[in-house]
Parts: C-alpha cells; sequence; structure tokens
C-alpha cells in the first residue's frame, strides 16, 4: 500500500475535520450557511445532507466536501489548505454532478451556491475565481465562485455572523507563531489564542444560543484532537511542557453549576450512608448491651429467686 505523505496526512486530518463540523446541531449549520452567504434562514430551517458521493464519466468515485440544502436551497462547501488553480473547476464539476443527480421535470440544471473556504492562510486569492463556459454561437458564460481565506477574517466579525463551527481551525496560526521560536511571548501568545480566542469564542456564541451544548463539547473536542496532532507535528511544541494544560478546565458551560451541585449532593448523599451505617452500628451494639443486660437482669432474677427459697426454707 502506497504510504502517504506527512504533509498530505496533515490535508486529512483538516479535511476529516471539516466534514466533522457538519454533525453539529441544525441550529449551528444554519448559522454558519447564513454568515457564508448572507442569508437569512429561521433556525427551525429544514437542513439535508445531499449526497456527497458521486461517479464521474471515468467510472471513478469522487467526493465534493459539503453539499447541504436548506428547506431544499443547494450550498457547496469546499475546504482548502493552499491554493489550488484547479478548484474551481472540480468545484463545477461537483456541482453538476448535483445538478444532474436532483434533475427535476422542468428542463433546468440548478447549481448549489459554492465557496471555497481556505483555512490557512495564502496571499493572493481573490475574492472571486471565475470559470469560463464557452458554448460556440450561445455565447460565453462566466462561472464564479466566491473564496473565503478564513485566517483573514476577524474572529469578532466571524462571530457576528455566527460562524463559530471554524473556530477549531483557528489553531492553525499556531504554525506561524512557533516559527517564531518557543519564547515565554509565544507561549503567551498561544495561551491567548487557546483560551481567549476559541474557547472564548465557544462560550460566548453557546451563552447567546448560537450554539447547543452538546456543539460547544464537539468544538472543544475536535480543538483539542487538532492541538495534539499540531503539537505532535512541531517537536518545539511536543517539548514545551507550559503546552499542555492548555486547554484543562478551559470552559465553564450554564449547566455547570448544576454539575456541580448534583456532585456535592452525591457527596452529602455519602456522608448520609456512611453515617447511617455508623448508626446502625451503634444500635447493634447498643442491642447487644441490651441483651447482655437483660441476661444479666435474668441471673440476678434466678439468683433472688433462689435466695428467696433458701430463706423460706431456713424459716420453717
Amino acid at each position: 500500500m502506497e504510504e502517504v505523505s506527512e504533509i498530505e496526512e496533515i490535508y486529512q486530518i483538516y479535511d476529516r475535520m471539516f466534514k466533522r463540523i457538519f454533525n453539529l446541531s441544525s441550529t449551528a449549520i444554519i448559522n454558519l450557511i447564513n454568515g457564508l452567504f448572507d442569508t437569512n434562514y429561521p433556525l427551525d430551517s429544514n437542513v439535508f445532507f445531499s449526497n456527497k458521493e458521486f461517479v464521474g464519466r471515468t467510472l471513478n468515485r469522487r467526493f465534493a466536501d459539503v453539499i447541504v440544502l436548506i428547506n431544499g436551497d443547494a450550498y457547496h462547501l469546499e475546504a482548502q489548505m493552499s491554493k489550488d488553480s484547479a478548484i474551481v473547476v472540480r468545484v463545477f464539476e461537483y456541482g453538476f454532478l448535483h445538478a444532474m443527480e436532483n434533475r427535476g421535470e422542468e428542463e433546468a440544471l440548478i447549481f448549489p451556491e459554492p465557496v471555497v473556504i481556505y483555512l490557512d492562510t495564502e496571499k493572493a486569492i481573490p475574492k472571486t475565481s471565475p470559470l469560463l463556459l464557452r458554448f460556440g454561437n450561445q455565447g460565453t458564460f462566466e462561472f464564479t465562485v466566491r473564496n473565503l481565506v478564513y485566517q483573514e477574517e476577524d474572529l469578532v466579525e466571524l462571530n457576528r455572523r455566527k460562524m463559530v463551527v471554524l473556530i477549531p481551525f483557528q489553531l492553525i496560526k499556531l504554525k506561524k507563531l512557533v516559527k517564531k521560536g518557543i519564547t515565554k511571548e509565544t507561549l503567551k501568545a498561544l495561551q491567548n489564542l487557546v483560551q481567549g480566542d476559541i474557547l472564548g469564542s465557544i462560550k460566548a456564541n453557546l451563552q447567546v444560543g448560537n450554539i447547543t451544548k452538546d456543539d460547544a463539547e464537539q468544538l472543544i473536542e475536535l480543538t483539542t484532537l487538532l492541538y495534539q496532532h499540531i503539537c505532535g507535528h512541531y517537536k518545539e511544541l511536543k517539548e514545551a511542557e507550559e503546552m499542555k494544560p492548555l486547554l484543562d478546565g478551559a470552559i465553564e458551560l450554564p449547566l455547570d453549576k448544576y454539575r456541580i451541585r448534583i456532585d456535592e449532593l452525591e457527596a452529602e448523599k455519602a456522608e448520609v450512608e456512611a453515617r447511617n451505617v455508623e448508626m446502625e452500628a451503634e444500635k447493634a451494639e447498643v442491642e447487644a448491651a441490651k441483651a447482655e443486660l437483660e441476661a444479666e437482669k435474668a441471673k440476678l432474677a434466678e439468683e433472688n429467686r433462689k435466695l428467696r427459697e433458701r430463706i423460706m426454707k431456713l424459716e420453717k
């Protein structure tokens, strides 16, 4: 079996993680689509994920990143780590295959609305990428794909647009920080990145209802996994002891106070049960002492009876 290069392995991690975020709640996904495409779908909209596996004309299977339908409207999201001149062609191909697969009775091919999200910082990425479609005498048409360079987006603006599901990819900034060398200033910046930017955004979005509690927990888990993966690929980070506890106890969820109270009640219950055991033991000791006392009382009564009998015999 052909070995996967380290670079390909890293890209696969990001690719799988990008797909994984679409297992989050409909609330989180609808907010993401609204933020990406400037739409205004209500949170009770129907969310459906189209078949992402297509068979091309050469019978090879091709995979689009994500095609999601909101109330029947299709959106195609592709994730890229680096610039790819062929991406616009692939987006068109996936869109065409989706349109062919979902043809209705009318003579029309309805393409999903596309966007390419560049997860890493990329220079010279235009806002849109055009693809010219020439149909002879019918004319030339321009198919346009919008590009979003995630690392260049302002975090405050991303949160305003409720796109928090992409927040684990803020960790890609680790690479740039590591290149500056592991210093106290770097570690502080790393800690601010994790604690403030990432976990702070998750907490804030949870509190205002942009994501669910389960979404928040999954985003923290994804952040942790990606964090561990990145640290594992950088010797400098792997050897920096200060990096290890960054995610411990990082966020307090709204129900945590109830969990804490439940723990307190469980501890109180354990104390009461232990006290009950002690009381039962003390009760058993009292009962044993009582039984012993009754036996002693019976013995004295018997001796007293025999003594009276002897006295009565002497008096005769």
